[in-house]
């Protein structure tokens, strides 16, 4: 049976984020200023997509808890140089809620480009 390669933790967000740039791009949603969805203000000082890219690690590590998650987000030297521009706690969870709705269009745009039945993320 083949195995996976093992992926280093700044290649597995690597290509997540890249992951979530080709379903933005299949989807066909442009990200403006920083921001996925129109909203009103200056551009975010966290681009969305950087958002996504947390959510969908917390969701793929397996962090049920938005503590633990940022917890080990503040304690991981690798994620801090990833992401050196971070929200507090709250403001992610608000953000990821803001979100929220992009989520059923990237796993539909996920299965176009994979050519799966079923989304990889859970909507």
């Amino acid at each position: 049976m083949p195995t996976s390669p093992n992926l280093s933790l700044e290649d597995t967000v690597t290509a997540i984020y890249c992951a979530l740039d080709d379903a933005l791009a299949e989807a066909k949603i442009k990200c403006r200023d920083g921001k996925l969805l129109w909203r009103p203000g200056p551009p975010p000082e966290v681009d969305d997509r950087e958002v996504l890219c947390l959510a969908v690690c917390q969701e793929l590590l397996g962090y049920e808890s938005d503590n633990a998650f940022f917890l080990w987000l503040e304690n991981n030297p690798v994620m801090r140089a990833l992401f050196p521009k971070r929200l507090s706690r709250q403001k992610f969870a608000d953000r990821r809620v803001l979100l929220t709705p992009l989520l059923q269009q990237l796993c539909q745009a996920f299965c176009a480009l994979g050519g799966e039945a079923s989304p990889p993320l859970p909507s």
